[in-house]
């Protein structure tokens, strides 16, 4: 009797395991067919260096995906993902009011069982479904709940990318932040005690250094025999200050820790995505969060660049996903330009990403456009200073202000 009950909890047990989706660890096709917004049918290279996302729902768990894929671009940014909603419709008619906001059109699949995703394993049962992919086609998660999506985790290969952008500063009597230029600087391994770089910061105290080792710390020194110098930073090369040397005998020596290395520019593979810090549990019981932005425009001009808009789509599954927030746009310039033509430059900016919300479908009563010009310049480029490019464009940003109504 025993063995029989035995026999039936493993036959149990087996088709449950069986039924689940098994998703293969490294993605298995080199192409994906799709058909485009214009019904033209196209091949996706997997090879590209972009997060592939695969959401499958059907017509029962539609609102579901809806929730997902906008939760999918909240975790994980646009710019270097690209979503594949995946429907499977049992009749391959598409609901003529059914739209996901993404890259990839819709594509239409009769049942999970006869689609190309066949030997995943996927039911009616496992719907909605979200499957992450990573830059490199290795699976980095699967979940069919909206607030699993931020727990999967899904980082760029790090020790692919190893070239560090930086930059030293130092202070005048005037407790005002100058370029520490023209200045031998030494890169050292703390592990190996290897120097693996030496080099010399240009006019804006910036230089670049590749690391082939991020697992360690390294000592970033500079020598200085000038004993009226008492103070350096060092920053991102927008201006951004990282932290401050230790003075020795010799100079000044900053250790870098392997842990903070991928926060730094170029290390990270999400540096240019979105500046999305909140969880969506964190979300849902915050009253105000602030994402910031740069959002590219041409110079002087206001209108929205495609890039822009793309990024603004993110910000509306925000606001779809959340409706009990308002949002307040405010722009800021750098400080090239005379002050009063940067305001309205500003403000202008702010309008055009309001109407563009509006137009995607945002009631305007949610929406405030405001201009700050250079009033809250960021970094040291205040009128005036010479700076790099990169430090001018640190202060031109776009924050998107989120208040619970």
């Amino acid at each position: 009797m025993r063995s029989k009950f035995l026999n039936i909890l493993f036959v149990f047990v087996t088709t449950i395991t069986i039924a689940q989706p098994k998703f293969p660890d490294k993605f298995p096709f080199d192409t994906l067919a799709y058909i485009d917004k214009e019904g033209v049918k196209c091949y996706f290279d997997v090879a590209k260096t972009t997060k592939k996302i695969f959401l499958f729902f059907d017509i029962s768990t539609e609102a579901q995906a809806e929730a997902m894929y906008g939760g999918a671009n909240f975790v994980f940014g646009e710019r270097r993902t690209v979503i594949f909603p995946i429907y499977f419709s049992g009749q391959l008619i598409k609901k003529p009011n059914m739209e996901v906001r993404s890259k990839i059109a819709v594509q239409l699949f009769r049942t999970p069982e006869t689609s190309i995703f066949k030997e995943f394993g996927i039911t009616k049962n496992d719907l909605p479904l979200i499957v992450v992919y990573n830059e490199k086609n290795k699976l980095c998660g699967i979940t069919d709940e909206v607030e699993n999506i931020t727990k999967i985790a899904c980082g760029a290969d790090a020790a692919q990318i190893k070239l560090l952008r930086l930059k030293l500063m130092t202070e005048n009597p005037n407790k005002e932040l100058l370029p520490y230029a023209g200045k031998e600087v030494a890169i050292i391994g703390e592990k190996t005690k290897d120097t693996v770089a030496k080099v010399i910061t240009n006019k804006y105290g910036d230089f670049n250094v590749e690391l082939t080792d991020i697992q360690q710390d390294y000592l970033i020194t500079v020598n200085e025999k000038n004993k009226a110098t008492k103070f350096v930073i060092l920053a991102k090369q927008s201006g951004e200050v990282v932290g401050s040397f230790k003075a020795t005998d010799k100079g000044f020596v900053y250790r870098l820790l392997a842990t903070d290395l991928v926060n730094l520019p170029e290390i990270s593979e999400e540096e240019d995505d979105l500046n999305f810090t909140m969880s969506q549990k964190n979300i849902s019981n915050t009253n105000q969060f602030v994402i910031t932005e740069n959002l590219y425009y041409q110079l002087k001009n206001f209108s929205l660049s495609q890039s822009s808009k793309e990024t603004l789509e993110n910000i509306y599954s925000l606001l779809v996903n959340y409706p009990q927030f308002q949002l307040e746009i405010i722009s800021h310039t750098d400080s090239q330009g005379d002050d009063k033509s940067n305001l309205t430059l500003s403000t202008k900016r702010s309008e055009s990403v309001v109407d563009y919300l509006i137009k995607l479908g945002v009631d305007s009563s949610r929406l405030k456009a405001v201009g700050k010009g250079e009033k809250e310049i960021r970094n040291r480029c205040k009128n005036g200073v010479d700076c790099s490019d990169k430090e001018h464009e640190y202060n031109r940003r776009t924050e998107f202000k989120f208040t619970r109504k």
